[in-house]
């Protein structure tokens, strides 16, 4: 058994000693196992310096307390969370990070840690350009395609008199009439000085000149919202300084691309891994390990097809506790995998304790796992297995709405099919 564990556990210790995010696993007391070299670079210290120390001595006294009541209130209960906090190194320096913390089924626990200290900066940068644009003197309006008003600043407020809560949410047919709407939406270019005929609440004709910015989620994609930038020019003959604006990306699009970065990652070792000589189990402990790492998620497993005893037979899982141990093969007739396989589409079921096909309530509602994401995995309209994602409550929109799952799942099916291939 330990020969087949060791190819496994040297993957997943090379996959988490190369992660851009800090690793550190405790024991029961929170007494420190191991910690990754990200970690170790974090706070400064090495990993011998770190062993049977508590995790609480990582932490400024704040953290520390929000750790401890999270493992006092979650942890113990077998509940995975997520929250911000400081580490603070070895020579005192402080670096925010995001924790996400899982239990482990010994009582002890996992934390990944991601550094936070760029996206504080720019935070703190959106907040300064947020009070700029709230207290500029010019108009600065965004919009949707059709129209509809979502911000609204003070200078829009002095220029068209309306106040935020009277005009955000209706349309800006309230201050431009259709034809220079028109005008407004009849390009995707970036326009600048566009005088525009606008009207006050008062009723009386107002003149602006305008910058008018269309804002894209990525090349090639339609308009997502629509920035102008207006001064009133109704007492001016022309506009004498022409207005400009370099709109920094939002906190989405940062956390975005790191998100994407990861995904491309374990596309990559997946695809590496399929290529060297791994066994059947190296390569499903991946996928697993990955997955959990990709979603978060509390629960994850993964099953092979057995034609010729019509099971499903687990080949690969983490965060099922000792008890789904009798649940290492299920019959395939009548099963939810059947349903979905039939359906040729994943089933998202967020109360799998009022599903009628599914026969594990009981370990469910132990384990506080209430969701399920389930994958068929089938290639050239064969069953090959299936990937069942679990969690808990509140974490039942990260994997229903997680798109990169499902097409993540595509790339499984050919790992398998191949493998099963090169078998034949």
């Amino acid at each position: 058994m330990s020969a087949k564990k060791l190819p496994t556990e040297i993957t997943f210790k090379k996959l988490v000693e190369h992660m851009n995010e800090g690793v550190w696993m405790g024991d029961k007391d929170e007494k420190t196992v191991y910690a990754n070299p990200k970690f170790c670079k974090m706070t400064g210290y090495t990993l011998e310096e770190m062993i049977g120390r508590q995790s609480y001595d990582f932490w400024d006294k704040e953290s520390a307390e929000r750790v401890k009541n999270v493992n006092t209130v979650k942890r113990k209960k077998g509940v995975s969370s997520s929250y911000e906090g400081n580490l603070v190194a070895k020579d005192g320096r402080k670096t925010p990070v995001l924790l996400s913390g899982t239990p482990l089924p010994d009582g002890g626990t996992i934390g990944i840690m991601t550094d936070l200290s760029d996206l504080k900066k720019k935070e703190e940068k959106e907040l300064i350009l947020n009070k700029a644009i709230q207290y500029a003197t010019d108009a600065i309006i965004t919009f949707n395609s059709k129209g509809c008003i979502e911000s609204w600043n003070k200078g829009a407020k002095i220029i068209f008199g309306y106040k935020k809560e009277e005009i955000v949410g209706g349309n800006l047919t309230k201050i431009f009439s259709q034809k220079e709407m028109k005008k407004i939406l009849s390009d995707s270019a970036v326009r600048y000085n566009l005088e525009l005929g606008a009207k006050h609440k008062n009723k009386e004709p107002v003149k602006i000149s305008a910058t008018l910015t269309p804002v894209f989620m990525g090349e090639n994609k339609p308009v997502l919202f629509y920035l102008i930038i207006a001064r009133d020019i109704t007492n001016q003959a022309k506009l004498e300084e022409e207005l400009a604006l370099k709109y920094n990306k939002i906190k989405e699009a940062y956390n975005k691309f790191g998100v994407i970065r990861r995904e491309m990652d374990y596309i990559f070792d997946l695809l590496t891994l399929q290529e060297s000589q791994s066994d059947e189990k190296q390569v499903a402990d991946f996928i697993v390990t990955s997955i959990i790492m990709l979603t978060k998620i509390d629960a994850c497993v993964l099953r092979i097809y057995n034609k010729k005893k019509n099971t499903l037979d687990l080949v690969s899982s983490f965060g099922l506790a000792s008890d789904w141990s009798g649940k290492s093969s299920i019959k395939y007739p009548n099963s939810l995998a059947e349903k979905a396989f039939k359906l040729e589409s994943s089933l998202k079921i967020v109360d799998i304790t009022k599903e009628p096909k599914y026969q594990s309530k009981y370990l469910a509602k132990k384990s506080n796992l209430a969701s399920l994401l389930l994958i068929p995995l089938k290639s050239n309209g064969l069953l090959i297995g299936s990937l069942s994602l679990y969690c808990s409550p509140d974490k039942k929109l990260e994997i229903f709405e997680n798109e990169f799952i499902e097409k993540y799942a595509k790339l499984i099916e050919l790992v398998l099919a191949n493998r099963k291939a090169s078998k034949l």
